[in-house]
């Protein structure tokens, strides 16, 4: 999971043996977040604008999240020249120590050996969590919160290949439906409209879903979840007349249940 705590507090309330992990992506993205926001403050504090092509930092600003060990040769040299005290003093020193922290974490999560690189994370976490500079904002608000998610983000090295991504897959189906239905006022509309939309593909296909029988025991307020779900297993390739047809059918029987009720 994610750092949100909400989902943490759900999860220890319905499944609790289970162990909570941190996904790498998450973590990393946090050190990246940070190295991204001292490299703008740095930025605008030396030039006083965003990044422009004569700029040093902007001209290696496609490297700053690259693994060290996958950097192109033409690239290899841009952190070492940006970092280079001779040329730059100590105005980018700022950026090289968070620079540092991100490409540890990275290293740390690739290392093959699980122990060592759990051992170089522990090493990590504790570095962050006190004696940094208060310079380094940005540094400081990361310990932080790799300090109180600690076991989280070391549980990943314990359980190898642990992953959200399914559930980041469908949590990306029900935003996409959340946000076609948008708008709509009815459950009439919610239901089988968003799943009438034009294929992606752009040919002369749709995903069309026939409402599901709902059990007489759901609420109509539920029904929204039954709709969900059987969106899921949608079926493409229904024409524009097929389509016309289901909701058709469906106005029809909505108009008799409503009669006869």
């Amino acid at each position: 999971m994610d750092g949100f705590t909400g989902f943490k507090t759900a999860t220890a309330e319905e499944l609790p043996d289970a162990v909570a992990v941190m996904d790498p992506f998450h973590v990393v993205r946090l050190a990246g977040e940070a190295l991204d926001q001292c490299w703008r403050r740095i930025q605008q504090g030396i030039h006083g604008h965003r990044g422009r092509k004569d700029d040093p930092l902007h001209r290696a600003r496609r490297t700053r999240h690259t693994g060290a060990d996958l950097l192109t040769d033409k690239h290899k040299d841009r952190p070492a020249d940006l970092f280079d005290a001779e040329s730059h003093g100590d105005t980018h020193v700022e950026v090289e120590a968070t620079w540092g922290i991100h490409q540890q974490m990275i290293a740390a999560y690739r290392e093959p050996d699980r122990k060592l690189g759990k051992e170089v994370m522990e090493k990590l976490i504790d570095s962050l969590s006190a004696g940094v500079p208060a310079a380094l904002t940005e540094l400081v608000t990361l310990g932080r919160t790799l300090n109180k998610c600690a076991d989280d983000v070391l549980a990943h090295l314990d359980h190898p290949g642990t992953s959200n991504g399914p559930t980041e897959a469908i949590n990306g189906r029900l935003e996409h439906l959340r946000g076609s239905a948008l708008g709509f006022r009815n459950l009439t509309n919610y239901s089988p409209d968003p799943c009438s939309r034009p294929a992606a593909s752009g040919r002369d296909h749709t995903l069309v879903c026939e409402e599901p029988d709902y059990p007489e025991e759901v609420y109509p307020g539920d029904r929204v979840l039954f709709s969900v779900r059987h969106w899921l297993g949608l079926q493409p390739n229904r024409s524009r007349n097929q389509r016309e047809k289901l909701l058709d059918e469906e106005k029809e029987r909505r108009a008799a249940t409503s009669v006869r009720e």
